[in-house]
């Protein structure tokens, strides 16, 4: 059984990939068809992001070892 700490650290994960791809993709556009990196998308992303880690952070302080 998976308790609260695991899921929450698994989501941080996955959030943290998700953005590094989603970085990874904005970094290609800014150079391959020279777009601007600091679009509408890329702060979405870095957003969501940084709230991700808040909640983790705030949900992991809740939480018992």
């Amino acid at each position: 059984m998976m308790d609260k700490r695991k899921i929450l650290l698994i989501l941080l994960a996955i959030s943290a990939i998700l953005t590094l791809l989603g970085l990874g993709f904005s970094a290609y556009n800014f150079y391959v068809f020279d777009k601007p990196f600091l679009n509408s998308t890329t702060k979405g992303l870095l957003s969501a992001f940084f709230f991700t880690l808040i909640i983790v952070s705030l949900g992991l302080s809740k939480t018992k070892r």
